[in-house]
C-alpha cells in the first residue's frame, strides 16, 4: 500500500522515492502546455502496524490564487511536519527557475528523492529543520533530538502505489503537458541548483 496523490488536479501521479518506506506525489493543473498550480509531497510510512502513510514534505506553486505561494515571486520552499510539534517552512536557496513548469516539478521530485532521509529525520524529531544553531565562539551546536512515541496526527490509509512512475517517467508525462520532450525535462531539472535543506533558512510562516 502506498500514499494517495493529490486530489483536485488535472494529472495526479505516484513516483518512486528511491526506498521502501517513502513515496513521492505530484499533482499538476494544465492549461494548454502551461502548468499554472503544482504540487510535489513526500509521504514517509509514518507506522507499520497498521501500515499509515503521511505526506511529510511538500513544494507547492499556485499563480491562480491571491492566497497561493508563487515560487517565481517567492522562491521556492518545503513545509514539513513533525510528529509532535508545529509544521516548519523553509526557505530554500536555489538557482534561477526556468518558465517550463514540468523542470521545476521534476527538480522538485528529484530534491526529495535525493534529500528523502534528512525530512524523515526532522519528521521524527531527530534532528533540527534548517540551519544548525551556533555557539556564541561560532561552532555548532551538538544538541541531540531524542525520537519521540508515534503520534497518529494527520495521517491517511493510502491506496495501491503499484502504478508508480520512476522518475524518468515522471519527465515524460510533464514533457507531454509543456510540450517539450523528456530530455529537455531531465536537463532542465539538472539545471537547476538547490542547495541542501541542512542550509535553507527556518520561515516565519509561508
Amino acid at each position: 500500500m502506498g500514499a494517495s496523490p493529490p486530489a483536485g488536479y488535472d494529472v495526479s501521479k505516484h513516483a518512486h522515492a528511491g526506498r521502501s518506506d517513502c513515496h513521492i506525489t505530484v499533482g499538476f493543473d494544465r492549461e494548454g502546455t502551461h502548468i499554472p498550480r503544482f504540487l510535489v509531497q513526500l509521504h514517509f510510512q509514518a507506522t507499520t502496524d497498521p501500515v499509515r502513510w503521511q505526506a511529510i514534505a511538500r513544494m507547492d506553486h499556485n499563480e491562480t490564487s491571491a492566497t497561493g505561494h508563487d515560487v517565481y515571486r517567492e522562491g521556492l520552499h518545503v513545509d514539513i511536519d513533525r510528529r509532535s510539534s508545529e509544521t516548519v517552512h523553509l526557505g530554500l536557496r536555489h538557482s534561477s527557475l526556468p518558465t517550463n513548469r514540468g523542470k521545476v516539478i521534476r527538480s522538485c521530485a528529484g530534491y526529495f528523492q535525493r534529500e528523502a532521509e534528512y525530512f524523515i529525520d526532522v519528521f521524527e524529531e531527530r534532528r533540527p529543520p534548517g540551519r544548525p544553531p551556533r555557539w556564541p565562539d561560532g561552532g555548532e551546536s551538538t544538541r541531540t533530538f531524542i525520537p519521540l512515541s508515534p503520534l497518529e496526527k494527520s495521517m491517511s490509509q493510502g491506496s495501491s502505489a503499484e502504478d508508480a512512475l520512476s522518475l524518468e517517467e515522471l519527465s515524460e508525462i510533464l514533457a507531454d503537458a509543456t510540450g517539450t520532450t523528456p530530455e529537455e525535462i531531465e536537463q532542465g531539472a539538472a539545471e537547476i541548483e538547490i542547495a541542501p535543506p541542512e542550509e535553507a533558512t527556518v520561515l516565519d510562516d509561508a
